[in-house]
């Protein structure tokens, strides 16, 4: 990411909250299909391997919300640093205003 503009570092930033957003709406989906998943396996077989599904795929899931949420946090942080401003920046609404119209130039 070596020679990242200023203009492709607001998008990537922009980019990266986008998906933070978003994932807050799959991690709702993805514990509704998980907890189907394990009632269906419980059902059809003993209620220990519904709860082992449950676990196995809950801890799976935690795995991979956790490794998304630091890909989007390395994003936001190289995009603030090819804009050249510290990565200790809080995104709120003014700073995505000004960073929105550094994407549109």
């Amino acid at each position: 990411m070596g020679g990242m503009t200023k203009r492709e570092g607001a998008q990537r930033i922009l980019d990266a909250h986008a998906t933070r957003s978003k994932v807050k709406g799959r991690i709702v989906i993805g514990s509704i299909v998980i907890a189907l998943l394990s009632l269906g396996v419980g059902w059809l077989s003993r209620w220990e391997f519904g709860v082992a599904t449950l676990l196995a795929c809950g801890l799976l899931f935690q795995y991979a919300i956790e490794r998304m949420e630091t890909i989007v946090d390395a994003s936001i942080a190289n995009g603030l640093k090819a804009m050249g401003w510290s990565s200790d920046t809080e995104l709120d609404e003014a700073t995505l205003e000004n960073i929105r119209a550094v994407a549109q130039r």
